[in-house]
């Protein structure tokens, strides 16, 4: 029996195009993103998903900013960090006029 997030959601509805959409309480309660894959498993009466671990989060440059790339896993905090040393050392290159 697969374990279920909450009771009160009766049901998702389905939209036209076959898209359902997850509620925000179970996108945030999971950490699920935009752009995060599933794989999914059909059986009798049931759709099982099941996300797709890809490589983890990294700061990337964008439109002369530094951001979070929203694709693939958690960051870890040693990730982070070494995103948020790499950004501070550019940076510093950058005021010196190096």
């Amino acid at each position: 029996m697969p374990f279920t997030i909450f009771n009160t959601m009766k049901s998702i509805p389905m939209d036209p195009a076959g898209r359902l959409v997850l509620p925000k309480e179970i996108r945030s309660r999971l950490g699920l993103h935009a752009g995060d894959r599933f794989k999914a498993e059909v059986g009798p009466d049931q759709i099982t998903l099941t996300r797709i671990r890809t490589e983890s989060r990294r700061i990337i440059p964008h439109k002369g900013r530094k951001v979070w790339d929203a694709s693939g896993a958690q960051a870890s905090e040693a990730d982070f960090e070494s995103a948020l040393d790499r950004a501070r050392k550019d940076r510093d290159l950058r005021a010196s006029g190096l």
